[in-house]
Parts: C-alpha cells; sequence; structure tokens
C-alpha cells in the first residue's frame, strides 16, 4: 500500500480515505496509503454531518505539489529531527533549488492544514551574539504555478538562565514535547511509558531550572514556565496518551493526525479550548476543568478533533432559554472550526445523559482540590452563590484520578501560582 500511495504522490494524485461505520476498517493496511501519497484516513462514527462536511473539505482545499523544504542554520546549529509530512530529499531531486549545505524535506503536500515540528541542538558552544536560520520552500500551487519563499530569521544569544526561560513559549514548547513524544507512542503500551517519561521530564526540569523548598524534598517549577505543566497534564490524560479511545485504530488515526497537524490544530488536539456561554449570547473562556459543569450553564469544548457541547440540566429544563443557549454554542462550535480539516465532529447532550461521558473525561477533575487552591485557578467560582458551590460540588462523582495539582504533588514538585 505504501508503493501504491508513492506511485500515487508521484503522478500528483493525493489519496484521502474517509471511513465511517462501527466495525474496524483495517486502519495499518491503509494508513500507509492515504499517508505516502501526502492525504490522510479519517474514521468517522457514521456517514452524517461530520462525514458529509469533511468529504466537502477534502474534495476543494487547496493543496500544493512538489513541495521542497530546505533548512539552513548557522554552523554551530544542528537540525537533529523533523517531524512532519514529508522525508528527506534524495540528493538528485530539485537539482536547481537544493544547496549541499540545507536539510532538505519532500513534502508530501503542501498545505495550511499541516506544519513541520523543527529540533535543534548546538554543535558545541556558541561563541556568537546571534545564531541565523533559513527557511527555503518551492512547490507548485494549485493552478501549476511555481511558488518559491524564503523566510530568514536571526536569533540573539543569551548566557542568563533566566532570560533563556523568558523565552520559551509554553504552548509552542508544549506542542514540541507533544510531537516528538507520539512520535515514540505507536501503540498503547508505548503510550503508558510516555506517560512515565512526561512525568520524569517534569520533575527534571523543577530540578534543572527550579529552586527546592527549604527543608523538603518538594521543588518549586519555574515561574517562567508556569503554563506548561498543565498543557502537559492535558496530553497526559487526553486521548493522545490517556485511555479516552478505546481502539487502537482510533489511537493510530488520531496520532497521525497530530504529528502533521498544524500548530493552531496540534495545540488544540493537546489541550481543549473551554468556553461559556452567557447572557446576550457571549462566551467566557474558562480553564478545561469540571468545575465549568454548572447546571444553570452551556459550556463548548473545543478539543481540536472533536467539539463538544454540554447543557446542565437546570438549564436543559428551561425549554426556551436552552434552545437560544444551544444555537449559540452551535454557532459557535461551526465558528471555531469553519477551516479546520479533518472538520470536527460536533457532538451536543445535555447533563447526566451517556454522552456526557466524553465530555468529562477530557476535563482535569478539580473538584478534588480544596476550595482556596480551586478558586485560585478558576476563579469564575467566586461568582457564584452558596447555595450554588454546594449544589456544584454534590454533582461530582468520586474516583481515582488525580487533579493537575495531585499529580504535581505527586511528582514531589508543587504546582506553578496561577498567571
Amino acid at each position: 500500500m505504501e508503493n501504491l500511495g508513492r506511485e500515487a504522490h508521484r503522478r500528483n494524485t493525493v489519496v484521502d480515505i474517509l471511513c465511517a461505520g462501527t466495525c474496524p476498517a483495517r486502519v495499518p493496511v491503509l494508513q500507509p496509503l492515504a499517508k505516502s501519497s501526502g492525504g490522510v484516513l479519517i474514521l468517522h462514527d457514521d456517514f452524517g454531518e461530520a462525514f458529509g462536511v469533511n468529504l466537502q473539505r477534502a474534495s476543494t482545499r487547496a493543496a500544493g505539489s512538489h513541495g521542497l523544504l530546505e533548512i539552513r542554520c548557522s554552523d554551530n546549529i544542528l537540525v537533529s529531527q523533523v517531524i512532519g509530512p514529508g522525508e528527506e530529499a534524495h540528493t538528485d531531486s530539485h537539482e536547481s533549488f537544493k544547496s549541499n549545505s540545507a536539510l532538505a524535506i519532500q513534502m508530501l503536500s503542501v498545505e495550511e492544514t499541516q506544519s513541520f515540528a523543527l529540533f535543534m541542538e548546538p554543535r558545541g558552544d556558541i561563541k556568537s551574539n546571534f545564531v541565523y536560520f533559513q527557511f527555503a520552500i518551492q512547490y507548485s500551487n494549485i493552478y501549476q504555478a511555481d511558488i518559491a519563499r524564503v523566510i530568514t530569521v536571526r536569533l540573539p544569544t543569551v548566557d542568563s538562565v533566566s532570560t533563556y526561560l523568558d523565552s520559551v513559549q509554553d504552548e509552542v514548547a508544549a506542542v514540541l514535547i507533544g510531537k516528538r513524544t507520539l512520535l515514540r507512542a505507536k501503540n498503547f503500551s508505548d503510550a503508558l511509558d510516555m506517560q512515565v517519561t512526561l512525568d520524569e521530564r517534569i520533575k527534571d526540569v523543577a530540578r534543572k531550572f527550579g529552586s527546592q523548598v527549604p527543608k523538603s524534598k518538594f521543588y518549586r517549577y519555574p515561574k517562567e514556565l508556569s503554563l506548561l505543566p498543565e498543557l502537559l497534564f492535558h496530553l497526559r490524560r487526553g486521548p493522545l496518551l490517556g485511555n479516552i479511545l478505546g481502539h487502537e485504530d482510533e489511537r493510530s488515526v488520531l496520532r497521525s493526525l497530530f504529528l502533521n497537524a498544524s500548530f493552531d490544530l496540534s495545540l488544540r488536539m493537546l489541550a481543549p479550548r473551554c468556553l461559556m456561554h452567557r447572557e446576550g449570547g457571549t462566551f467566557e473562556e474558562l480553564p478545561a476543568y469540571d468545575l465549568a459543569m454548572q447546571s444553570d450553564a452551556a459550556v463548548v469544548l473545543d478539543h481540536g478533533t472533536d467539539v463538544f457541547i454540554w447543557l446542565g440540566a437546570e438549564l436543559a429544563a428551561q425549554e426556551g432559554k436552552s434552545a437560544a443557549a444551544l444555537a449559540a454554542c452551535r454557532t459557535l462550535a461551526e465558528e471555531l472550526t469553519e477551516l479546520r480539516f479533518p472538520a470536527p465532529r460536533i457532538l451536543a447532550f445535555k447533563e447526566g445523559s451517556s454522552q456526557a461521558r466524553y465530555f468529562v473525561t477530557r476535563l482535569i477533575p478539580a473538584h478534588k482540590d480544596p476550595p482556596y487552591e480551586q478558586e485560585a485557578r478558576f476563579p469564575q467560582l467566586r461568582t457564584l452563590t452558596a447555595d450554588q458551590r454546594i449544589k456544584l460540588k454534590s454533582s461530582f462523582i468520586h474516583f481515582d484520578e488525580p487533579s493537575f495539582c495531585e499529580w504535581m504533588r505527586s511528582l514531589k514538585v508543587l504546582p506553578p501560582e496561577p498567571s
């Protein structure tokens, strides 16, 4: 199948495979065909709305061909790994564009919904004040016009650890860590090993860049990276590495999509975005904690390949109000995912329904934390009355999975102060 996909790519044909139904789809057989041609394999529950939208977007999306990406760096920087929808180009291909000093990647297709993750390391001590990176891309667009773009970046070097840490963007770091981790998590057994590896990385960062609490075995996490642990906790327990997905086919397809996805989609697949509906049709962004499951509210949870709309039981009982909230939530979900490919499935359900478990499992169980910690990390709680707080607390079912704060403390690391 891989050879067939390569032949399709050679003939400028991208093969997308859209599957629907509950029976196994022989993903290990079909995926190499789609992947090596520059296409994607997508699983659907049925031939419903999401299937139709993906069929439409697959047939109309603008994908370039004959793509070549060249990466050049300063002499003291080595590109150690590239993750994304391509493979190292042969030295005799694209000879007019290729330079011997560059790392050349043959792109299987050229699309806005995809990206490459680049990992670099110094060959030794860097003496200069700046290092240089150049990214050159050449491809043919859908009109067969040849396009060439060159981006050159100069970055300053620093000799201060705090300045170095300040320059790290938590979300970018989380996506890069996620890509490298998922590359090694080829099956569920590997995924369990990678959960342990993430735990060790959290401890390593705390020991290397944090500080030890006096007269204690605990470490403080560096404040410059305060958002990173929670993003990695979502990665650890979510569908990419956790046990939310039941079938290895689903895990394999999701892994392949994540490794090739654009930065924005990768971030959403890694850590969900939670938005609560407010009076007047506005939305408030909140941490993706189970404390958002307030019975008089409607919540949208965007998890990249899935978008969930949750209606609290109290709101659902008010027919007119719940219909307006549901319509606003569905409009928001469609706006958030308008250009996304694959198009996510959008599921709406009421509190307490069997489908609500899809929503609950993706939220951090912060209800287990003490009230002061809940308020610090989820300030919206302060707007609730005492009766609403009691009602919210009584709605949770106890289970063994740790909250973010409990997980951090189990690693002998204090949870970072919320920013």
